[in-house]
């Protein structure tokens, strides 16, 4: 299986590439060994565990065909569908990926197009991810970059994010989330955002512990921490707008699942529903290319 490694930590994916079965750290005060993802299980459904990408759509879509250009793809057979029948998650998300590149503290994939895609719009955007980790001090710092070259001859819109789990077990002290978040996008009950987007002010993470959450967020460059004080440690997870980086992840999405001890804190480029709206898309012409990055930081606390 393809790994990474830094000074205290390693991380599995899957032989695919399309998933992360561990990140173990090994704690740098206490000498204690952590898993802090949530790991790929395969007895579970794919959406359940591990950490995986969002393309072309984030969370939800509530149309039976997408358009992303100058082309429709019908979703009635493709895909995996949600209890209310939306399509969800994008399409991107088990596609095998091959390596590019790799070194003992990163690793570049690229995205191999289902045969049933390939000549689709879809087919002709190719797609990489980055990931590095490296140690600074006593903090892990892991990094994911994707990019998109849009080699299609006309322009092409979409949006993406990635679904990460974290562990959230305790047995004494509370979990508890802190955020320069300050405002929340509200959802329907079937999870879609109420369109047009508007936000109202939020105190999710100014709690003693943590709620229950199925909830979308919104800043200019968002960080969530997620503290975990029986373990001594912290993980925060944080969007990366620069000069390279054109894209913006300023909408996390917050999914709680109790039952499992993990929660789930997705950055997202756009939010659900974006491209049968057009709201919040990234645009490539023709052999453009952009990229957006987030950072997950982890940190005895």
């Amino acid at each position: 299986m393809p790994e990474i490694f830094s000074g205290d930590s390693r991380i599995q994916f899957n032989k695919w590439g399309n998933q992360i079965l561990s990140w173990i750290w090994k704690h740098p005060v206490n000498g204690e060994t952590l898993e802090i993802l949530a790991g790929y299980d395969h007895d579970e459904p794919f959406f359940l565990s591990g950490s995986f990408l969002m393309y072309p759509w984030v969370n939800r879509h509530t149309a039976e065909f997408i358009s992303l250009g100058e082309e429709s793809i019908s979703l009635k057979e493709i895909g995996i569908k949600d209890s209310k029948g939306y399509p969800s998650h994008g399409l991107a998300y088990s596609w095998k990926r091959k390596i590019i590149e790799q070194k003992e503290n990163s690793i570049l994939f690229e995205l191999c197009v289902d045969d049933s895609l390939k000549e689709t719009c879809l087919g002709k955007v190719r797609v990489r991810e980055e990931y590095s980790i490296r140690k600074i001090s006593e903090e892990e710092i892991l990094t994911l970059r994707t990019s998109f070259l849009n080699q299609n001859q006309f322009s092409f819109q979409f949006c993406y994010g990635y679904h990460p789990y974290f562990r959230m077990k305790s047995q004494r002290q509370n979990p508890f989330l802190r955020s320069n978040i300050k405002k929340q996008i509200p959802l329907r009950e079937d999870l879609i955002p109420i369109y047009p987007i508007y936000s109202r002010e939020t105190d999710r993470f100014e709690l003693d512990s943590i709620p229950k959450l199925d909830s979308l967020f919104h800043d200019k460059e968002p960080w969530i921490l997620l503290s975990m004080p029986d373990d001594s440690y912290q993980v925060r997870i944080q969007s990366i707008l620069s000069e390279r980086e054109k894209i913006s992840l300023s909408y996390i999405q917050v999914y709680t699942d109790f039952s499992h001890d993990r929660i789930a804190i997705e950055p997202m480029s756009a939010p659900g529903d974006a491209v049968l709206h057009g709201f919040s898309l990234t645009n490539l012409l023709p052999e453009e290319e952009k990229s957006g990055c987030f950072q997950i930081l982890l940190s005895p606390m």
